[in-house]
């Protein structure tokens, strides 16, 4: 493919007054203008055929695999000349607009040399990001026209969440690296049903407890002692329906939610306890068994990375069906959802109360900002006087539809934005404190 250089255009301007010239001899204007044009078309077609071929150039794009959202990054070119002369290389790249990044460069290039591009980028949107053509433009030596070839270099590009509220999160694990030195050194042996060591019978041992295969061994009684339980599950369950579509301080309730996943998900790993997770909507759709350490935290961002909300009613009793069949042995579950008054009533009330029955259910939720400002302040004239009024009945639903979620069993952590997950982590490790 060709494509011409504004050098062209400005050599068929300056052979205008040649033209003119050429015309006033011969006395015809055609004639003029099929000069022009003429040796306008001759210096171009000098220049393409003089022009090295795309298909000389190699290139490279050298991007990470996953980038978290709105932190800088970098994404390099690498174009390699294979010709025998110096060229001048443009690139197009097929980046979408959301990652911020130049999607043009260009470079000189020598023969046999390759030269590297830095491009920075920060993306601003979650997601995976397919990026496959890159255009390749060569011009020519005397930049009237260039060549140009499309070839298809692919590549994926995760765009993670951004682990807003990882400071506050850190400065609470002081906290949670105590509870772990007190699990360590205080263990109530005996009545537990995690095992901790094989010891000889005594008289008051339960014969259930016998360990027959060590006694075999031995030849005398063998008992399996048992301590109470420290490691425990925490089961989060982020709603990913209409309601968590709203924005609060700039970003979607879902967004919150997966900050508050990962703040409950690093704390809970250092002490040592599980986390898993139920992403839902109309149906449970992703379910991340409970684990901890680094590979379950990728695992953990490789879920969320590409969730958006979904524009319907989330439906509540066949979450409530998966979890029960799911996780049988008693838990810490957090429904990261939101509290609006008619749908609490018909659906978040009712789950709760028959997730309560085998497992502590904590409610999750994020206030809109700008509501509670409204709600708080001084209206200076009647305008504003029916916005502040509208803003605190708001939240007096808000604070009633959240009286009947603890009526139904479960506790509820509803705070503006930005402070979910800390107050999350609060929550869940006073819970450990007093061995709930």
């Amino acid at each position: 493919m060709i494509a011409f250089g504004p050098r062209l255009w400005w050599l068929v301007t300056g052979l205008v007054p040649v033209g003119a010239a050429v015309a006033e001899w011969r006395q015809s204007w055609p004639f003029g203008v099929l000069v022009t044009v003429a040796v306008a078309a001759i210096a171009a077609t000098v220049d393409f055929f003089r022009t090295q071929a795309p298909a000389l150039i190699d290139v490279e794009r050298d991007c990470p695999r996953s980038v978290v959202m709105n932190t800088d990054s970098e994404l390099r070119w690498s174009i390699v000349n294979g010709g025998s002369r110096e060229v001048n290389v443009s690139l197009a790249d097929e980046l979408a607009p959301s990652l911020g990044a130049e999607r043009r460069a260009s470079a000189t290039v020598p023969s046999g040399a390759v030269a590297v591009i830095k491009v920075p980028f920060r993306p601003t949107r979650r997601g995976l990001f397919a990026v496959n053509d890159v255009t390749v433009r060569v011009r020519g030596p005397w930049r009237l026209v260039s060549r140009q070839a499309t070839r298809a270099i692919p590549a994926e590009l995760r765009v993670v969440p951004v682990f807003r509220s990882r400071r506050e999160v850190e400065l609470r694990l002081h906290r949670a690296r105590l509870l772990e030195v007190g699990a360590r050194s205080v263990r109530a042996r005996g009545g537990g049903t995690e095992f901790d060591h094989l010891r000889e019978y005594s008289v008051d041992d339960s014969y259930r407890h016998i360990d027959w295969a060590a006694t075999a061994r031995t030849g005398h009684p063998i008992v399996r002692s048992y301590r109470a339980e420290q490691h425990q599950t925490v089961i989060v369950l982020l709603d990913n329906g209409r309601m968590m579509a709203a924005k609060s301080d700039g970003v979607t309730r879902l967004e919150h939610g997966m900050d508050a996943v990962m703040a409950l998900a690093t704390v809970s790993s250092r002490i040592g306890d599980r986390l898993g997770l139920v992403t839902f909507d109309v149906a449970p759709h992703r379910i991340v068994a409970p684990g901890r350490g680094r590979p379950h935290m990728s695992a953990l961002t490789e879920t969320m990375f590409a969730l958006e909300p979904r524009l319907s009613e989330s439906d509540y009793d066949r979450l409530v069906a998966t979890v029960l069949a799911r996780f049988r042995r008693r838990a810490m579950v957090v429904l990261l959802t939101d509290l609006v008054g008619p749908v609490v009533d018909a659906s978040i009330a009712p789950a709760v109360a028959a997730l309560a029955t085998r497992h502590q259910v904590v409610v999750g939720a994020v206030t809109n900002s700008d509501v509670a400002g409204w709600s708080r302040r001084t209206p200076p004239d009647a305008e504003q006087a029916y916005q502040t009024g509208a803003a605190v009945i708001s939240i007096e639903d808000r604070a009633a539809a959240a009286r009947t979620v603890i009526a139904a069993g479960a506790a509820v952590v509803d705070v503006e934005a930005g402070r979910l997950g800390p107050e999350l982590v609060d929550h869940y490790l006073e819970a450990k404190a007093r061995n709930r």
